[in-house]
């Protein structure tokens, strides 16, 4: 593992996170501001960036990109198999399969929708996986294995997320801190696998953005029960996936 790589990327993340999403929050609970304030919009998503900037910063640094082309070219690797996106799929279909069969849900967006909202996700969400997946996930796999490495990429995602439990308008302000990190390790395990098996970044970002994307055609409020199973049947489907013989392109 390159830990001088490791390091570097998760100051920067944190350190960008904390300048935008630290004063979005200061902001919010003193002025009552929410993220629909036009002049909160500019600095909460450039704390949403704060992986995908870290990412291409400390690549740089460290020699392994030597232009923003070729970094463009890591994150946007499109071509794999249909059984690649067939596999990405299915962790989304378990996402919202489980928490919306135990929970229930509501219709929100049309279905139609999702053409726009997907690739707008790019920008909301799916931009990380350049950082998380691509630097983090296989730098502390080398070190920790495949299981040890998502349980702390997971982590470490899921107490980035947590200033947005404290800025107004955001998703998460009227989320269960714990329920959402429970999510977010059945992600990690959904997206680590995903990773692991296309050895690309790509199809990590499609299906970030097609879960945050869904959420708004199908609105569900968690639980515990469902947050267990979807990490327990993702976990089971990972195990699953890491033994079968994926084609790649």
């Amino acid at each position: 593992m390159d830990r001088k790589l490791v390091k570097e990327y998760l100051f920067i993340t944190f350190a960008l996170m904390l300048l935008f999403w630290g004063g979005c929050v200061l902001a919010s609970r003193t002025l009552g501001l929410t993220v629909e304030a036009l002049w909160m919009r500019i600095p909460y998503a450039l704390g949403g960036f704060s992986p995908t900037v870290a990412s291409y910063v400390a690549l740089k640094r460290s020699g392994r990109v030597k232009t923003f082309r070729e970094w463009l070219k890591r994150v946007f690797d499109l071509r794999h198999s249909l059984w690649v996106y067939a596999e990405a799929l299915l962790f989304v279909l378990v996402y919202y399969a489980v928490n919306c069969l135990v929970n229930g849900f509501t219709a929100g967006a049309p279905v139609f929708v999702l053409v726009v909202i997907v690739p707008l996700m790019l920008f909301g969400g799916g931009n990380e996986e350049a950082g998380w997946r691509m630097v983090l996930q296989p730098e502390l796999e080398k070190a920790l294995g495949f299981h040890g490495a998502t349980l702390l990429t997971g982590g470490i995602w899921w107490v980035w997320h947590l200033p947005l439990f404290f800025i107004h308008g955001t998703a998460q302000e009227s989320m269960n801190f714990f329920l959402f990190g429970i999510l977010c390790l059945a992600l990690s395990y959904a997206l680590a696998t995903i990773r692991r098996t296309s050895r690309g970044v790509f199809p990590c970002v499609l299906t970030h953005c097609l879960i945050n994307g869904l959420s708004a055609v199908l609105v569900f409020e968690s639980s515990l029960l469902s947050a267990c199973l979807c990490l327990g049947l993702t976990v089971i489907l990972s195990l699953i996936l890491l033994r079968a013989k994926i084609p790649q392109k």
